[in-house]
């Protein structure tokens, strides 16, 4: 990119959108990564939901100094509901998701919309790859290296990419053609996935540019939506339901490979709070799709069991404070180029990956072609 695109994209306004609810323990860092973006021309929306700790207090401070902060405040209608008002109440062309407890890396807005920016406007969105963060902001492990870009929604659907809500910036245009995000969910007892279920519709009707590089950290913690996994696994296998429902033309392969894919977490979630019910209705479908496949995860079972007492014992030789320092690095401190790893599995294979690419290239399953030329 020449230096006068670069000044070009520079005066850009993208509008960043953060639900907050009892968010005081991460809010303040998540702001703080928002505000030392490269990307200087941002429009930042914090939607209070309804908080009932000073998560407001701590907002209006940051308010304070920025005068691109603006902060709603609602009653609590949930994450879905939060990120409807913080579309309404912004004006951007393009606007960025962040959730209260992520981080950024510096250059996100910067290479997000370098990404998506040029292309025509039959590319509606870009998504980031993540790092994995504890209560402190260290690394604990890389997410997903798998990646797509174009018409990718079969792909997306089975190997589910984003992986969370704050790695994915949409044009304006995307929620005049689609919507926002689906609060019924939530309102159902299962929100949790409403980012795949907009990452998916969104996929229907537009081309999906990549940035693969970890420039999200995804924190993981107690008070987390994503750490009931029950409501997790419920919410996605939902979500795939309804997204196999609004895509009656989708091959038979496809919707069997989505159904095992969103079972095959529902097990792991279900398995972890020994939800057997659940889980063996989970493996039922797992072993309608493949048998061998379905034998492979209960050997694991017993596996990750003898493979958790073994942590136990050793994470009491060996203080946790000194594992950090010793092996794992802030988020920030770690250049958004080192490559991520992993992603491939017995399910997730690489044969699965080219034909599931094949069926996106025919735009076969996608709504894009068709609604775009009518």
């Amino acid at each position: 990119m020449t230096e006068m695109d670069m000044s070009t994209m520079s005066g850009i306004r993208v509008a960043v959108v953060i639900p907050a609810y009892n968010a005081r323990n991460y809010i303040a860092q998540t702001l703080q990564s928002v505000i030392d973006q490269s990307h200087r021309a941002l429009e930042i929306v914090i939607v209070d939901d309804g908080s009932t700790d000073d998560t407001a207090s701590i907002c209006r401070h940051f308010a304070a100094s920025d005068p691109r902060i603006r902060i709603v405040s609602t009653e609590n209608r949930g994450v879905a509901a939060a990120r409807n008002t913080g579309i309404e109440a912004s004006k951007s062309d393009y606007i960025a998701f962040l959730d209260a407890d992520d981080l950024w890396h510096r250059t996100y807005i910067e290479r997000m919309l370098s990404a998506l920016h040029p292309l025509p406007n039959t590319w509606g969105a870009v998504y980031a790859l993540h790092r994995l963060i504890d209560t402190e902001g260290y690394c604990t492990r890389s997410g997903s290296s798998l990646n797509a870009r174009d018409t990718i929604f079969t792909r997306h659907l089975v190997f589910r990419f984003v992986g969370n809500g704050s790695g994915f910036m949409v044009r304006r245009a995307v929620i005049e053609k689609i919507g926002g995000y689906d609060s019924t969910y939530a309102r159902q007892g299962i929100g949790g996935c409403e980012d795949f279920d907009f990452e998916l519709r969104t996929a229907e009707h537009f081309k999906i540019e990549a940035v693969p590089l970890g420039l999200v950290g995804y924190r993981i913690h107690s008070a987390a939506m994503s750490s009931d996994r029950s409501q997790m696994a419920l919410s996605l296998l939902a979500v795939t339901e309804q997204c196999i429902a609004r895509n009656p033309q989708l091959p038979t392969f496809v919707a069997n490979c989505a159904r095992a894919s969103a079972h095959l977490y529902a097990f792991s979630k279900f398995a972890a709070l020994k939800d057997w019910r659940r889980a063996a209705t989970s493996l039922k479908h797992i072993y309608h799709h493949s048998p061998m496949l379905a034998s492979d995860i209960l050997f694991k079972l017993i596996l990750s069991k003898a493979d958790r007492a073994a942590r136990r014992t050793l994470s009491k030789a060996w203080p946790v404070g000194e594992q950090k320092r010793k092996n794992f690095r802030k988020f920030e401190e770690i250049d958004p180029l080192v490559p991520l790893v992993g992603g491939w599995s017995r399910f997730r294979t690489k044969a699965l990956f080219r034909r599931l690419s094949e069926i996106d290239r025919s735009g076969e399953c996608s709504a894009a072609t068709s609604s775009q030329e009518a």
